[in-house]
């Protein structure tokens, strides 16, 4: 068993940079799977958006505005996915910024703030969701939304790659470590999602380099995760599953 409740009915799951964009077609697609949500981003008015539309998907959403560099977040949202749901089955850290800029304009200021919320944050969470099931000798699912470069590399994102290297890194480690509590972690790997930050420019071009013809879509990435949370991926465990549309293979 999963979670801190019986088995059956819906789970609960914590998910983070749930305001927008991918995180937002995460929530919906958790949502509509059986899924209740704590969701976390540090913008009210952007998860009141996602609640209302977990709860048009027959989920019921518990917004918790927080920054996730504070240490005291990750019991936060613990104690709030088992205070309004009773249990918690699954982790999902989308959060992340990036930073466009030639790697010797990169300042301190903007790889501190990259690695804590790529990095740091998800690894403080994945302790606290880890804990928790121990303590109550429970099982239980992560899933680190990592990036294509995790693998590949792009200029002028030295802070970001480094940042999703070293969460896939993270992943694999703690799935060998945990894998014997009956705690699964992964990784999804998206490429380019249309999300409503892609400019206009960049969805006439970027369809060409995929060999399946489109950007990827916010509810792609949410299939690929709520697997990884499901029964149905109880034998894969520190794998990065990447969403890319064939980017990749080229």
């Amino acid at each position: 068993m999963t979670g801190a409740g019986p088995p059956g009915g819906r789970k609960a799951a914590i998910l983070t940079g749930a305001g927008r964009g991918i995180g937002k077609g995460i929530a919906a697609t958790l949502a509509e799977r059986g899924y209740d949500l704590v969701i976390t981003s540090r913008t009210r008015g952007d998860l009141e958006v996602t609640a209302r539309l977990v709860e048009e998907m027959g989920g019921s959403a518990a917004i918790v505005v927080a920054d996730l560099k504070d240490t005291d977040t990750p019991s936060l949202l613990l104690e709030t996915a088992v205070d309004r749901f009773g249990r918690l089955d699954g982790l999902v850290n989308n959060a992340a910024v990036n930073v466009f800029a030639p790697f010797w304009s990169q300042s301190e200021s903007t790889l501190d703030e990259t690695i804590a919320t790529n990095l740091t944050a998800p690894f403080y969470l994945c302790q606290a969701a880890a804990n928790f099931w121990v303590e109550n000798g429970l099982g239980g699912a992560i899933v680190n939304i990592s990036s294509a470069e995790d693998t590949i590399a792009y200029p002028e994102q030295v802070p970001y790659a480094c940042s999703k290297g070293g969460l896939l890194s993270l992943t694999k480690v703690l799935a060998l470590e945990w894998g014997p509590l009956g705690i699964r972690v992964n990784a999804v790997s998206p490429g380019s999602v249309d999300t409503e930050m892609t400019p206009d420019v960049y969805r006439q071009q970027a369809p060409k380099l995929m060999p399946i013809g489109r950007l990827g879509r916010p509810e792609d990435i949410g299939a690929c995760v709520h697997f990884l949370l499901s029964e149905d991926a109880a034998f894969v465990t520190g794998t990065a599953l990447y969403a890319d549309g064939g980017y990749m293979l080229q």
